[in-house]
């Protein structure tokens, strides 16, 4: 018998086989089926805690504002300086990075639902009883399917599916986290211009009042240790500028960095640009809607489902594996020509593997707590950063508040006991003193001004503020 005859003849019984047992693989996949039991996956998990049915802290506004959460600063440099950073920033490009291999593996993942087919093509020649040659050459497709009776791939294709998602979110956070970190950079830089601008002022000031001292000191009316005092108390805030330079120059580095750019001692932020007013509190909602809105709650969210549906994948790796196995392949030789096709199936049934399957079982299902636990401290912290924040910031406007009141009694003060100086009706220190005090505390105002800022946009990052991402380039 000839080679090809052999191959035929093994075509044909395997087609008997299929024709007369197939049945009888049904009906073993039937009993194998109802004897066992596939997993459920829960789309919508839920943290293990619930929230409270509103803040501490009640927002004014009942409505929210469908904008770019630093729009509410109503500043164009800022917008374009977030735009560019948006746009240009290398995490950006990471994070599109690890949503391009999430996109790959999710399609790998939903390909091997489908049959898989390959192109086959042989040349066969042997030589018989003498000088007999034969010659057989055949082209075709194979083909492999495995029929997805327990949702084995389909759990597969449902974890890649959600970790991409979850890849979708990360990058959203990443855009979030960016533009607060924009907007702190910006600000900062805005208060160490602004210190420096208050710095001037005060020396300015220090020097007008030693001119004073030196002129009733040559006049013989105070002593020259007023002289002195006041000269130690001008080199004091003349002191202050050096580092309040570096402060100023370090943040418009970091800001050149957050926008894509190299450090290059160009400054992005002028003396007129000023900090803005912050309003009254945006829209804050209840606290379970930060699971809708905050980005790194529902990337976590979406890597439950991601482990839970892993787990559905263990388990029916332990169940009965159907295949069907077939190729179909044109025949060209010395005692066959024409088409030919062979169609198997099979069953595996895994047996006996030292428990490896179940201690993949296990571990899939301990990996689900694992993820459920980090999401449910995620949530309460979430809900813990808008608590916090929005009691600082009502604390913070409070201090302000007591700030601007003490600062109003030294003007006051630095006033009457300058007047009394002058007419002889006091020493130097008092004045000095009252001076000394009002810058310190000028200054603090502008970093505790600074502060509240702060505040605030650690309250929109809290709540999962909007970033659009038609404000970049790139596209999920």
């Amino acid at each position: 018998m000839t080679i090809m005859n052999r191959r035929l003849e093994a075509g044909r019984n395997a087609q008997n086989w299929v024709s007369h047992r197939f049945i009888v693989l049904i009906v073993a996949a039937s009993f194998l089926i109802s004897g066992c039991q596939s997993h459920t996956i829960n789309p919508s998990p839920e943290p293990l805690q619930k929230g409270g049915v509103a803040y501490s802290i009640p927002s004014p506004t009942s409505t929210p504002v469908d904008q770019n959460w630093w729009a509410s600063f109503k500043d164009a440099k800022l917008d374009a300086l977030i735009n560019s950073a948006l746009n240009s920033n290398f995490d950006i490009m990471r994070g599109l990075a690890r949503l391009d291999q999430a996109d790959a593996l999710t399609r790998q993942a939903k390909a091997a639902r489908l049959p898989q087919v390959d192109l086959e093509a042989s040349i066969l020649r042997d030589w018989a009883d003498g000088d007999t040659r034969n010659r057989l050459s055949t082209v075709g497709g194979a083909l492999a399917w495995e029929v997805d009776v327990f949702n084995r791939l389909g759990s597969a294709a449902l974890a890649r599916q959600s970790d991409r998602a979850a890849r979708v979110e990360d990058l959203q956070a990443i855009r979030l986290s960016l533009s607060a970190e924009v907007t702190d950079a910006y600000f900062d830089v805005i208060e160490q211009r602004s210190q420096l601008a208050l710095l001037a002022q005060q020396i300015g000031a220090d020097q007008d009042l030693l001119e004073l001292t030196e002129l009733r000191f040559q006049a013989g009316l105070t002593a020259s240790v007023d002289v002195l005092q006041q000269s130690s108390v001008l080199a004091e805030t003349e002191s202050l500028v050096p580092p309040t330079e570096a402060l100023l120059r370090v943040s418009e580095n970091r800001l050149d960095v957050l926008i894509g750019q190299a450090p290059d001692a160009v400054d992005r932020v002028d003396d007129n640009d000023r900090f803005v007013a912050i309003g009254v509190l945006p829209f804050t909602g209840v606290p379970s809607d930060l699971l809708l809105n905050r980005p790194d709650l529902r990337a976590f969210k979406n890597e439950l489902v991601a482990a839970d549906a892993e787990i559905g994948q263990a388990i029916a790796e332990r169940l009965p594996r159907i295949t069907l196995d077939g190729s179909f392949f044109y025949g060209n030789g010395s005692d066959f020509t024409g088409p030919a096709g062979i169609l198997l199936g099979s069953i595996v049934q895994p047996l006996l593997d030292w428990g490896a399957r179940k201690a993949e079982v296990e571990r899939s299902r301990a990996l689900y707590v694992e993820r459920l636990a980090v999401f449910s401290q995620a949530y309460l912290q979430a809900i813990e950063d808008v608590e916090n924040t929005l009691y600082r910031e009502r604390k913070q406007r409070e201090f302000l508040d007591r700030l601007e009141r003490r600062r109003q009694f030294l003007e006051r003060t630095v006033e009457e006991t300058r007047d009394r100086y002058t007419n002889g009706l006091t020493d130097f220190l008092p004045v000095l003193d009252a001076i000394k005090e009002l810058q310190r505390i000028e200054r603090i105002i502008v970093r505790q001004e600074r502060a509240l800022l702060g505040f605030r946009i650690q309250l929109h990052r809290a709540l999962g503020g909007r970033v659009n991402a038609s404000q970049n380039g790139d596209t999920i």
